[in-house]
């Protein structure tokens, strides 16, 4: 390569504090399994990947300097980036298990996102799919999607070293894994090509973590560099149950479109109820999520059987689709509750349902930082919510606890019954989504992955020319 990939001031690493929201908690344990042997290995594979992108003697001369001068902003979601005189653009592999939905599933919604706000003179992203699915080219998502192994089965030996082998085709600056197999497969094989900077992502409560589990990410975590969360609450359990380093952890709260997801005016409600089949006067709760069962759509239901008799004419949506379809149907059909609970399936665009709902339910045990949730905000919706850590992080209001269906039909009732605290709750609500936007969502991933690479960089150019 003749140029650099960024320039960077020394002021680079400080990007990840000021503009993201960095944990800092006291005491945290050091990792158990530290190995001097592997961390040699990684700064011997970083550096000489540094060696080969600084190779022009004037890149290596010059001053290294931000220069954001003439940055663009390709569209109205792209945040102005620090730009470079270089050619050569930041390679961001995103490694992924599967994608089941690029709009529904959560972290594919926000891979999505992210990809619309990074700015493409400084990035170029790929994305590459372990399991490859019918749904994983449906969409253009901004960027090109591999998919390792090719369509059908493969054993998973296979299916690793073709990863390894399209990560060293791309040569990736950085490497983001996502959900378990993205996290071994993906972490491993970067590390093995020598990949400067290796990020695992961690966008759930942690549900699905067992002790072996655990145990084998001790093991893995000291090829990592750095982690990224949604939410507080997530990174303060990996701190504690791997004993990462605060300052290698990072909280990026996931993001809502507030041009598209806004509030609905008397009007557009009453039009989306007649174009849905539903009551104009009847209350309406509305419930978007996947059919999962850590999503706890049965309380839901229950609830809604609760409540028959204080609100006969009700209507509870279900908006999605999943794995607990069949069962969900038969849980509604055995308690004769079809004519008041509707499933309505996945849908694309959410939008209608929420404009004509009054209240906004979310049932989950467990989330992080839900996109449910922050379009329930967007769209001024007053909502009743699981009392777990990571909901108490964006909203404030009604709470019940998680599983409790008597407990959900208490608070939508008492929250139905005052018209006033759900004006007051919808204005609320749209006030707190107003910090999740887009364009802030841009300005702190483009800092954050730009800090990562410069930093990097920054630390094993100086190297290379103490050595020499």
């Amino acid at each position: 390569m003749s140029c650099l990939i960024v320039r960077a001031s020394a002021t680079a690493k400080n990007l990840l504090d000021t503009r993201c929201t960095n944990l800092y908690m006291q005491g945290m344990p050091k990792s158990p399994l530290p190995s001097s042997t592997i961390k040699a290995s990684l700064d011997s594979s970083r550096e000489k990947c540094v060696k080969a992108m600084f190779s022009s003697q004037q890149a290596l001369t010059q001053e290294m300097a931000l220069d954001t001068a003439g940055a663009a902003r390709p569209t109205n979601d792209v945040a102005p980036t620090h730009r470079s005189s270089c050619v050569e653009r930041i390679r961001l592999a995103l490694i992924i298990d599967f994608i089941g939905d690029w709009d529904q599933g959560g972290t594919e919604r926000h891979i999505v996102r992210l990809l619309r706000t990074l700015d493409p003179h400084v990035f170029e992203p790929t994305i590459f799919v372990l399991q490859p699915t019918p749904s994983a080219t449906a969409k253009q998502v901004g960027c090109p999607v591999q998919l390792i192994g090719g369509i059908g089965k493969r054993s998973r030996l296979h299916r690793f070293l073709s990863l390894r082998k399209a990560l060293k085709r791309f040569q990736p600056h950085i490497v983001q894994t996502f959900f378990i197999d993205g996290m071994f497969y993906g972490t491993i094989a970067a590390w093995l090509n020598r990949v400067p900077v290796i990020v695992q992502s961690r966008r759930n409560a942690g549900y699905w973590q067992k002790f072996h589990h655990t145990l084998a990410l001790r093991v893995l975590n000291p090829a990592v560099n750095y982690w990224q969360c949604n939410a507080r609450f997530v990174a303060a359990g990996l701190a504690s149950q791997e004993g990462i380093p605060q300052e290698r952890i990072s909280v990026l709260p996931n993001s809502v479109d507030l041009s598209y997801f806004s509030p609905a005016t008397a009007a557009s409600r009453q039009v989306a109820r007649n174009n849905l089949g539903l009551p104009a006067d009847a209350p309406v709760f509305v419930v978007v999520s996947t059919l999962r069962p850590i999503k706890g759509l049965p309380v839901f239901i229950e609830a809604a059987g609760l409540l028959q008799t204080s609100l006969p004419n009700a209507v509870f949506l279900i908006v999605g689709d999943g794995a607990e379809q069949k069962t969900l149907a038969e849980q509604i059909r055995n308690a004769r509750l079809n004519d008041i609970v509707r499933m309505v399936g996945g849908h694309a665009d959410v939008r209608p349902w929420l404009r004509a709902a009054d209240i906004a339910v979310l049932p989950s045990h467990s989330e992080s930082s839900s996109n449910a949730l922050l379009e329930y905000m967007a769209m001024g919706l007053p909502a009743v919510v699981s009392d777990i850590p990571a909901n108490r992080e964006l909203v404030e209001g009604e709470f019940f606890e998680p599983g409790s269906a008597a407990g959900l039909a208490e608070r939508i009732l008492r929250l139905w019954n005052q018209p006033e605290r759900r004006q007051a709750m919808a204005r609320q609500n749209r006030e707190a989504a107003m910090q999740y936007g887009d364009v802030t969502f841009s300005h702190r991933v483009q800092d954050y992955y730009f800090a990562l690479a410069s930093s990097h960089l920054k630390d094993l150019n100086d190297r290379r020319q103490l050595e020499d």
